[in-house]
């Protein structure tokens, strides 16, 4: 077998893995969170902002999203309890631990926990991942949200 089909299939083959991995969402399960680590200003207006926004009433319309709200309270109020057990436990840890790894850790666990199955919803649940990021000062969440959301971390490529 010649060199270059070796090569040709060494690189399918590792396109066939990715594409396993992501699909059955192994790759989040694998994801790091401690990659580009780095320290979080805690501030009082910092989680001042937590608290407000855990004080929120969570998955009603959103206009600006185009998100039209929870199909049924049962399912808002699933998907809110899990964004406030989240918030809490940042507002409780942060201040011991304030760094970009602890956020993300307690990101993977809420969306491991995250039961609500609908799009709407966990696009939604994202929208207020993202909320929390823009208070504590993150730029990205190290694409930790693409690999949950999609099982492949897109902004790799685009």
């Amino acid at each position: 077998m010649s060199t270059i089909l070796k090569i040709i299939f060494a690189f399918v083959g590792v396109i066939a893995l990715v594409v396993a991995v992501g699909v059955t969402g192994l790759s989040f399960y694998l994801w790091p969170t401690s990659v580009g680590d780095g320290a979080i200003a805690v501030t009082p207006q910092t989680m001042e902002a937590l608290t407000r926004l855990r004080g929120e009433r969570k998955f009603v319309a959103d206009q600006s999203n185009l998100y039209f709200g929870a199909p049924n309270e049962t399912v808002r109020l699933s998907a809110q309890r899990s964004v406030d057990v989240l918030l809490d436990s940042l507002v409780s840890e942060l201040p011991k631990n304030p760094k970009r790894s602890m956020v993300l850790a307690k990101f993977k666990a809420a969306m491991e926990s995250f039961s609500v199955s609908e799009s709407e919803e966990r696009d939604q649940f994202l929208v207020y991942l993202q909320r929390i990021m823009r208070v504590l000062g993150m730029p990205s969440s190290g694409e930790l949200m693409n690999v949950w959301r999609y099982g492949f971390p897109y902004g790799w490529f685009f």
